[in-house]
């Protein structure tokens, strides 16, 4: 059961984040941001379920309020991508 919530949990930070559509994330001002990061989670596998959970997990401590869901997601994916950063240098 909580496997399925993540999944639905995730999915919904990947929708309102346009992983799903392929919509990059937003700048501060408004206007459309390259996301390297983004075509790298759709690539890995991996990386995508560690960012996934990571959201999750942000979702959880915060007893899964709404309105946080872009910004569980887009921490994971910093998150995620500064430990990929530290084991290959």
């Amino acid at each position: 059961m909580a496997r399925s919530r993540q999944n639905q949990m995730a999915e919904s930070s990947a929708q309102a984040h346009g992983e799903r559509d392929g919509l990059g994330a937003r700048d501060a001002g408004g206007g459309q941001q390259q996301q390297s990061a983004s075509d790298s989670v759709s690539s890995d596998p991996s990386r995508e379920q560690r960012i996934r959970e990571a959201a999750y997990a942000a979702a959880e401590r915060r007893g899964f309020a709404p309105g946080h869901e872009v910004e569980d997601w887009l921490d994971a994916e910093r998150e995620v991508g500064q430990q990929v950063t530290q084991q290959a240098g």
